[in-house]
């Protein structure tokens, strides 16, 4: 008894630290999330690994179960103090860049490069009610003329158990690891208001409970001049929970809204918000707002020391029944196991996003495809700055990912991926940012990521494809060479 009381006031002291307005986990730190997520399923609780970025409130305190299971749980604590420590001092710069010898657009939830070269400097403040953080990149790219831009810059504050702030950072909303049909890094992050749980609710309500801890996200971001309709106003909200151990229900809706020349008024915008807007039409008689919606779900569980999860995406248009259709989806699995001490996971995802509208017996189905991300009013589509809000795959296209990811020591992280595509397969549609003549084709990536000490980070990333691909009216060399360096003091 004295055992369990001394364990628990240990689990009170570590993860129950001081309020702070919260610095949070991205993608790129999927690897040490995948470590926390092994960790608590092992330990018979789970941890919400579906969208990034995920505050350190909910590592220190994930789930009520965390507490059920106390005298199995040290790992977790050992490592989600070690995690919490690094990422909680009050001021961190930044300092690094990355180099590719080609622009690549094969970049998944880890990866760390956005341009075909870029250098960048950031310096983050965090308080215990406050957050800060400004970065400036300089950057090449052979699809922006702009060479500047302060990506990944905002302020936060805490209040209660709700995080507010303005500015722009990556989400990444769903359970994938390389491609998000509704929300991902892929794009450069558009600048607007969020709010969002800091550690998530839970309620002694019976209905309540028995949905778990429920996080939430939301935000207003405005998207950008240079397209048909002229800034528009992109709303998107997450809600997650999990009621049982291990199992994750996500639900998500994004909309495109306003801009130069639509109606920007308040009213139109509550009913986008509540789902009437898709049953009206404006003068044209075209759609007011463009609109997806869906859900994703997780399920991972411990067998002798391995952690196999099973997940799977479904996204579509938010129909006027309040249902996605023409829907898009991607089925995965993962396990994540442990040699010598060291974290290994081998992952396997099937992406699916060609609709064939008249296939289905849709009336008002103009051709056959071209519909996923497409919009009749919003014509550049769901892109920012012409690249996928969601899955970089874009519309029309099925794609196959196949990963190993491990530890070789205590320096060195290795990823390993197999891939096979079939982009905007039915060669049509202006907008797709692969164009009308790639061939379906087979590739093959091989990162290392070496840790030098607590401060340095580099890593050297090679890319081959079998074929020539054509990316946004530009040919991609068929090797691809990347290094990137970080310092951070």
């Amino acid at each position: 008894m004295i055992n369990c009381v001394y364990k628990l006031l240990i689990v009170i002291s570590v993860l129950s630290v001081s309020a702070f307005a919260d610095p949070w986990l991205t993608g790129k730190d999927e690897f040490i999330v995948k470590k926390l997520e092994y960790l608590s399923i092992k330990n018979q609780f789970s941890i919400d690994s579906s969208a990034y970025p995920i505050p350190l409130a909910l590592i220190r305190n994930p789930n009520e179960d965390m507490f059920n299971n106390i005298s199995s749980m040290n790992e977790y604590i050992d490592f989600a103090n070690s995690v919490i420590q690094k990422e909680s001092k009050n001021f961190i710069n930044e300092f690094g860049f990355s180099s590719n010898s080609e622009f690549n657009p094969f970049r998944f939830i880890d990866s760390k490069f956005k341009d075909k070269n870029s250098i960048f400097f950031s310096s983050s403040y965090l308080g215990d009610r406050v957050a800060a953080k400004i970065s400036l990149t300089s950057f090449e790219s052979p699809y922006e003329d702009k060479k500047i831009d302060f990506s990944d810059s905002y302020l936060a504050v805490v209040a209660g158990n709700f995080i507010f702030g303005v500015g722009n950072y990556d989400r990444w909303w769903g359970p994938s690891h390389h491609g998000s049909l509704i929300l991902s890094n892929f794009s450069k992050s558009s600048p607007g208001l969020f709010i969002r749980s800091l550690d998530g609710f839970s309620s002694s309500l019976p209905l309540i409970r028995s949905f778990g801890k429920i996080n939430f996200s939301f935000f207003i971001n405005q998207l950008e001049e240079d397209r048909e309709i002229k800034n528009p106003l992109l709303v998107g909200t997450r809600i997650s929970f999990n009621p049982v151990n291990g199992f994750t229900v996500g639900l998500t809706r994004t909309i495109m809204f306003g801009g130069e020349g639509q109606d920007n008024s308040l009213e139109s915008l509550w009913d986008s918000l509540i789902g009437d807007e898709s049953k009206r039409v404006n003068d044209t008689g075209d759609n007011i707002d463009n609109e997806l919606a869906g859900f994703d779900l997780k399920y991972a569980f411990n067998i002798n020391e391995l952690v196999w999860s099973f997940y799977g995406q479904y996204i579509g248009e938010d129909g006027s029944d309040y249902w996605p259709w023409r829907t898009f989806y991607i089925f995965g699995s993962e396990f994540i196991f442990l040699t010598d001490g060291r974290l290994n996971s081998i992952n396997l995802e099937y992406f699916d996003t060609f609709y064939d509208g008249l296939g289905k017996g849709i009336p008002g189905t103009e051709g056959r495809t071209n519909i996923i991300y497409e919009h009749s009013t919003y014509s550049n589509g769901y892109r920012y700055k012409g690249s996928p809000l969601g899955a970089f795959i874009d519309g029309d296209s099925n794609y196959i990912h196949l990963s190993y990811n491990g530890e070789v020591n205590d320096l060195t992280k290795v990823e390993f991926s197999l891939f096979y595509g079939d982009f905007n397969k039915d060669d049509s549609g202006d907008k797709n940012s692969w164009g009308v003549t790639n061939e379906d084709f087979y590739g093959i990536i091989l990162n290392f990521d070496f840790n030098i000490n607590s401060n340095i980070d580099v890593g050297l990333n090679l890319s081959n494809f079998s074929e020539s691909l054509t990316y946004r009216g530009k040919v991609l060399d068929r090797n691809i060479l990347g290094l990137d360096f970080k310092y951070r003091f």
